[in-house]
């Protein structure tokens, strides 16, 4: 893990999916800037189980900041709220190795070039010890709307669809 890119990782809670925090960037990029977190969960009467967890992983992908117990959009975040479907894919893609398991999977297929889904589901387990099939669900969900990877028409096997590029590392 490189601690030079701003930041820790975050497990993607299983049941948060893109369209909760592209929901929550067009809230703020429609309310405007400084907006409180409780009239937030008001104003698009999410789940208050879902909206802290959103905006979590919101904050893991640099697309909002929390100031004084307000949510503003980042540059990155103005950028996915106004972007066509293409750019957000873009942009969620060079900031998609701070969510927990999507970093360790792409790693896996950057290796081996694929993976079994017996492998994937090992890999969801070890975060999702319960909720394990929500949780898979939802990882392929992310995978497949970012472009990284996708299951194959026979539910065997993982595929790679466009993965970032691997940060050079010395020869061993």
């Amino acid at each position: 893990m490189d601690q030079s890119d701003s930041g820790r990782k975050l497990v993607l809670p299983p049941d948060v999916t893109p369209d909760h925090v592209l929901g929550l960037l067009e809230l703020l990029r429609s309310l405007g800037s400084g907006i409180d977190s409780m009239y937030v969960g008001d104003a698009i009467g999410e789940d208050v189980q879902i909206l802290p967890h959103a905006i979590d992983v919101a904050e893991a992908l640099e697309l909002v900041t929390q100031k004084g117990g307000n949510l503003e959009l980042t540059e990155r975040g103005k950028r996915v709220a106004a972007g066509n479907p293409k750019t957000v894919k873009h942009l969620l893609r060079e900031v998609a190795s701070k969510l927990e398991p999507i970093a360790e999977v792409v790693e896996q297929l950057r290796r081996k070039g694929e993976l079994l889904v017996e492998e994937f589901e090992s890999t969801i387990r070890k975060y999702y010890p319960s909720r394990f099939e929500e949780a898979m669900m939802n990882v392929l969900v992310w995978g497949a709307y970012l472009d990284l990877f996708k299951m194959n028409e026979d539910d065997e096997k993982i595929l790679p669809i466009r993965l970032p590029h691997a940060k050079k590392s010395e020869p061993a």
